[in-house]
């Protein structure tokens, strides 16, 4: 289970479930500690607290102290295992592909820059077995990423990747 030379990227749903204990956390938590390279965007990360935040202060689905852990925790991993990578959205043509990602497949603007990240920034070089692994659990957003060939992992309705 171990692929040394795998890049994968984490999005918003699999940065909550690697800090919080939720359906599929167990799994994406093994597969995380076996591996390397792990990215995200400023974009999901910047999500994940909006999501930790409404759990702890909207939702009341988490006390203070496991809104604080897990927020210690995520940081944590940015500091030793995930790194930050972005496309140039102020770009005209990388935004124009954002924007035709949002109207081809329904996404949100945010969900469209990680499947635009995948097809055109420091990702993309990557094929074959070494290609990318874009680790979601949201469905949606994961059939977006198959229509587009992306290599992906729906951590909820899929094994972890042998492959």
């Amino acid at each position: 289970m171990i692929y040394p030379g795998r890049t994968h990227l984490l999005d918003t749903s699999a940065l909550i479930k690697l800090v919080l204990n939720e359906n599929g956390s167990q799994e994406l938590k093994t597969y995380f500690s076996h591996n390397f390279t792990f990215w995200t965007t400023s974009i999901c990360f910047g999500e994940a607290l909006g999501v930790l935040k409404s759990k702890y202060l909207y939702r009341k689905e988490i006390s203070e102290k496991k809104y604080l852990n897990a927020i210690e925790i995520l940081v944590s991993y940015l500091e030793q295992k995930i790194s930050i990578q972005e496309v140039n959205i102020t770009d005209p043509k990388t935004y124009h592909q954002i924007e035709d990602a949002v109207k081809k497949h329904a996404l949100d603007f945010a969900d469209a820059i990680q499947l635009v990240t995948l097809k055109v920034g420091f990702p993309a070089v990557f094929e074959g077995e070494s290609k990318t692994i874009f680790i979601t659990a949201d469905n949606k957003l994961a059939k977006a990423a198959e229509n587009e060939n992306l290599r992906v992992w729906d951590i909820i309705k899929e094994p972890i990747p042998i492959k």
